[in-house]
């Protein structure tokens, strides 16, 4: 359910929600496909993959590559990632994705994801790959060309908010005027972006309040733009767990080692 969910969460907006669910499966499936991880299957299926169903350290390694289906597994895992990649791209992650996730998302999407920045292509062909054939219970209509088509106009929006991060990124203050004209609009065209920006970025979370999905926080007084970076959380799970996954691969090599004279 975790790939759906995630979908789910992305068509609403919630891109923190979305990227923490996807990015939480994507990490077990990848730990599960190498040599080194171990895992052991409760009636899975595809369908209803979730970290509930995995008990770690419980069988031989590698075991979610012979699981049957194994197959079905893989394309989840890659269009999860295609999922993840879209959504690492609009909301920066902040902790949400592991660094070795973050990688494998650079080196299968790093290029399209170039060509999305520099307006060449755009995250449509990633969503058709991801995203499920959408159904309807009406007769009339197509959902899926109906979902790509809504999908389409919302990172359309995203695209010239990506444009305007990237600028605020630069400075703690910055003229009205000069912002608008590094986006190449007017003043008065620009200030509705501005404000969307934000209303955009505003989103429900799982612990039901609504926070702001963005790295910065900036406000309008007069005609300058305060911009503060957000405070960061300092997060030292992910060190200690790549800490603890190095010294079961130098005890695995030390023991394979031959002692015999």
């Amino acid at each position: 359910w975790a790939y759906h969910a995630g979908v789910a969460y992305l068509m609403l907006r919630r891109y923190k929600d979305a990227t923490r669910t996807l990015g939480e499966i994507c990490s077990y499936m990848q730990r599960g496909f190498k040599e080194d991880s171990t895992f052991v299957r409760r009636s899975i299926s595809p369908c209803f993959f979730h970290p509930a169903l995995i008990v770690p350290n419980s069988l031989k390694t590698g075991q979610l590559r012979k699981l049957p289906n194994s197959e079905q597994f893989n394309k989840n895992y890659d269009r999860m990632v295609a999922l993840l990649a879209i959504l690492t791209h609009v909301c920066p992650p902040t902790g949400l994705v592991e660094d070795s996730l973050l990688r494998v998302i650079r080196e299968k999407h790093g290029p399209q994801l170039s060509k999305v920045d520099s307006g060449e292509d755009s995250y449509e062909d990633l969503f058709v790959f991801a995203c499920p054939k959408f159904i309807s219970p009406a007769l009339e209509g197509d959902a899926y060309k109906l979902q790509i088509l809504q999908f389409g106009k919302e990172m359309e929006a995203q695209h010239s908010s990506r444009k305007l991060r990237s600028y605020m990124k630069l400075y703690t203050s910055i003229a009205v005027s000069k912002l608008a004209a590094f986006n190449d609009m007017e003043e008065e065209e620009f200030l509705p972006l501005l404000l969307s920006f934000k209303h955009r970025m505003r989103q429900l979370e799982e612990d039901g309040s609504y926070k702001s999905a963005l790295d910065i926080h900036y406000h309008l007084s007069n005609d300058t733009v305060h911009v503060d970076e957000a405070e960061k959380q300092r997060r030292f799970e992910n060190y200690f767990m790549a800490q603890i996954a190095q010294n079961a691969d130098l005890m695995k090599e030390i023991e394979a080692i031959s002692t015999e004279v």
